[in-house]
Parts: structure tokens; sequence; C-alpha cells
């Protein structure tokens, strides 16, 4: 009968998981942009409405007195604004709820401004130009030919869906 030989128990390493609400570079960009595309009068800062819009276009649903509670506990000098950075530290606590097909979504409604659905090349070349995405109108034309299965020499596409927006726009920023 064999002896058994205690044996020590071996130290297993935990793998070190990033907290939930850590953000990767590429989900920070993306916020960032949210954050560019309603700082419509370029400050570099945004009010309570423009929050409770990319809340609520994020798919959150906060009532008033919450969006002043964030703004209250961001909003450090009282001004009724925040920063960028500040926006980001709002959403890095709440990444984990959302992707950044809501970023996109987002982006989509506040340039779909009649609510048709469609967004022209016009529009993509101001989303591109808010996002500071380097793109020409021949590049983004030709995106959005691409995603709608349109072969040189054929007629150009005119609109696009917000689906066709959302591969245009990922495959923008996987060539950026």
């Amino acid at each position: 009968m064999a002896t058994m030989i205690p044996r020590k128990k071996a130290r297993v390493k935990k793998s070190k998981i990033p907290p939930r609400d850590t953000l990767t570079e590429q989900q920070r960009k993306e916020i960032e942009e949210a954050f560019d595309i309603l700082d419509t009068d370029g400050s570099g800062r945004i009010d309570a409405g423009d929050l409770l819009v990319a809340l609520r276009a994020l798919g959150f649903e906060p009532r008033k007195d919450e969006v002043k509670k964030l703004m209250s506990d961001n909003d450090k000098e009282n001004t009724g604004t925040i920063t960028k950075q500040q926006f980001v530290e709002i959403f890095r606590a709440k990444w984990g709820e959302t992707d950044s097909q809501d970023l996109l979504h987002l982006a989509f409604q506040l340039y779909d401004t009649e609510g048709t659905g469609m967004l022209t090349l016009d529009d993509l070349i101001m989303v591109t130009e808010t996002i500071g995405e380097a793109a020409t109108r021949e590049e983004l034309q030709e995106m959005m030919n691409e995603a709608f299965g349109i072969r040189p020499g054929e007629q150009d596409a005119y609109e696009i869906t917000e689906e066709h927006f959302y591969h245009i726009m990922e495959r923008k920023t996987a060539t950026a």
C-alpha cells in the first residue's frame, strides 16, 4: 500500500479582472465623441439638458432629480455645466450597462434632426467633422455605397439608415 504524502496546497493566482467601472481606450473615445456631439457650441461644457439627452439615448430613464444630483455631484464650480472629463466619469460608472451601439444610436439621433430615420452624405460629413475623424466626401460616399451594397459605377446612395450608419462608423473607427 502506497503512502500518501501530503502536498502543499498550490497557490492559485487570481487573474486580475478589471473593475466593472473601468473603461477601455475605445470606450473612453466613444464617450468623448458622444460629448463632442452634444457640445454643439464647442465650449467644452454641456448642461443638464444635454446630459439628460445622453442618458436617455443610452437607455437610461433618469428622473430630473437624478440628473440634478449627477450635475451637483460633478459641477463643483456651480456653473450649471459639466466638462468632458466629468461627462466621462459619469458614464464610466454606467458603462457596464451600455455599449458602443448605444453611443452610435445617440449620434444617429442627434444628426437625424427631422426624425426620418435617415442621414444624408452632408449629415455624415458633419458627424465625422464633429468627432474629429478625417474623411473626405468621396471616402464617405464610398462607405455609404459599400454599406448599401452599391458597386462602382452604379448610382450613389443618397441616404442611409441607422443600421448602415453603424457599419460606416464602425469601419471608420476601425481604420482610424
